[in-house]
């Protein structure tokens, strides 16, 4: 069991992106591992209790007396098994709440704190020194022995209740967590081995341990004497036998939900290299065209300035002229920016507001989008992305521009694009939705592919796509796509949310 966790612990640790929330795991799963160990080490030292590690953990005589003969007393056991019991209800708790919501703020760690007082004051409380100078205080002074006695059993029944509601609490985090995540194959996968490596710990610990933390001592003030009271396990001794086994297959389950998820991650990261590889290629033709569209822009601009001195009496034509000098205008500085980037070949991430970045594209495409209905409602809150600004908002406006192409043959009327923003989890989605022709089945798996489209090469080149899907993925985001032919067809683009600010 040991030499499982160590090696997830290793495997998580030595990832460049492991949270606090995986921090708080590993502990948790550490401090299940010294629980249990100090149940037998204490059930071990303890005669009433000496024949039973057979029965319940299948503990052999001989490791028996190893265990008896350890150097350390009952009372640090005690303490021991008090402190990583609190332990692992609390860090259990902790991980869920880090892994469910987004980032901790001020309040959040002030919640933190709260859950950790019920914790300190019970590894206090169940202190045998503690208890000891307390009842020698108290008693017969203060309160009798009964109502000393009584009053403990009160406040341990309540700590039972409290102790519960973390696990269940916990538990409901993480089931929220798994419901509220982006419906992404990627993601959902990873959530879904977490939450269920977390119940298998957290129903082993409860079946176990569900009494504890306990008085382990009964103190006579009378007599000077203090008696240790035995470890008695409810339940199946069965149960108990086959403990080594269950617990070396939860953490199994763990390692291998770990390590399906980092299989799922090299295989993103594998189809993301051969399209890197295919979209250099790409690059080099897109600065040889962006020079050729650059001096065709200017030769463009340079023809519009002869036409408009031959139309200086006709003022609308005149107008017209100088949309189309803008716009060349417009498309040339783009080109620029983009051409400069592709030379340093590196993004320049920065917080900026997804909102502002999408109401720049529909202000940029404001002419292919005016015979369409675009809908679009802007969030009453800020979601700021980490993202470079001139690249994502290229993606934005290339998902505008399919949509917009793709409803060309649906009636002027019916013309629709969503644009939607929703946030999950530590996740923003945004989705880009038209009801247009859609997109065959057979071609859904090979759009992000470069140099692939359903549309004549003459008019479309197959990169645009492609070039999307790289750089949401430097991003760090992911861009899925779903369609059915003839009803139209979204794609949804899901970004590390940075934070949120109110408007």
């Amino acid at each position: 069991m040991f030499v499982l966790f160590i090696a997830i612990a290793i495997f998580c640790l030595t990832q460049q992106k492991y949270t606090r929330a995986t921090l708080f795991m590993l502990f948790m799963g550490l401090s299940f591992l010294l629980v249990v160990s100090d149940i037998i080490t204490y059930m071990a030292k303890d005669a009433y209790n000496y024949g039973s590690l057979y029965d319940y953990f299948g503990v052999s005589r001989k490791v028996q007396n190893q265990l008896m003969f350890l150097p350390v007393t009952r009372y640090t056991l005690i303490r021991i098994h008090t402190l990583f019991s609190v332990s692992f209800l609390y860090t259990g708790l902790c991980s869920a709440i880090f892994f469910a919501f987004n980032g901790i703020r001020k309040w959040n760690r002030l919640i933190l704190l709260l859950l950790a007082v019920p914790c300190v004051v019970q590894v206090i409380a169940y202190d045998p020194a503690f208890y000891t100078r307390l009842y020698f205080r108290l008693y017969p002074a203060f309160v009798s022995s009964r109502q000393f006695i009584a009053t403990y059993e009160s406040f341990h029944r309540i700590s039972l209740i409290l102790n519960t509601l973390y696990i269940v609490a916990g538990s409901a985090l993480l089931l929220y967590a798994l419901f509220d995540a982006p419906k992404m194959r990627q993601i959902r996968s990873n959530i879904a081995m977490i939450l269920i490596s977390f119940l298998s710990l957290q129903g082993m610990y409860y079946y176990i341990n569900f009494w504890a933390p306990d008085v382990m001592i009964n103190v006579s003030k009378a007599a000077n004497f203090i008696r240790f009271k035995p470890i008695n396990l409810v339940g199946n001794p069965s149960m108990y036998a086959l403990l080594p086994y269950i617990s070396a297959f939860c953490l199994f389950i763990s390692l291998y939900g770990i390590y399906k998820y980092a299989r799922i991650q090299n295989r993103i990261k594998n189809q993301e290299a051969v399209i890197s590889r295919n979209i250099d290629s790409a690059v080099l033709t897109s600065r040889v065209f962006s020079h050729y569209m650059k001096n065709e822009l200017l030769a463009i601009m340079a023809q519009t300035e002869f036409i408009e001195d031959m139309c200086k009496e006709s003022p609308a034509v005149v107008e017209e002229i100088h949309v189309i000098e803008q716009r060349c205008r417009n498309i040339y500085d783009r080109l620029d920016v983009i051409h400069q980037k592709t030379l340093r070949s590196r993004m320049e991430l920065q917080p900026v507001s997804l909102h502002e970045l999408i109401e720049k594209a529909l202000g940029e495409l404001t002419v292919e989008l005016k015979q369409m209905y675009v809908h679009y409602e802007r969030s009453p809150q800020q979601l700021m992305i980490m993202a470079d600004p001139e690249y994502f908002t290229q993606v934005i406006e290339n998902l505008l521009s399919n949509a917009a192409d793709a409803l060309k043959h649906v009636p002027e009327k019916s013309r629709r694009i969503d644009v939607e923003t929703n946030v999950k989890n530590k996740w923003v989605e945004l989705t880009v939705r038209d009801n247009g022709i859609g997109i065959a089945n057979e071609h859904l798996e090979e759009i992000f592919q470069p140099f692939f489209s359903s549309k004549p090469t003459a008019t479309n080149w197959g990169i645009g796509l492609s070039l999307c899907h790289a750089i949401i993925s430097t991003h760090g985001g992911r861009i899925t796509a779903a369609s059915k032919k003839g009803e139209g067809s979204s794609f949804h683009i899901v970004m590390p949310l940075f934070r949120t600010i109110k408007n």
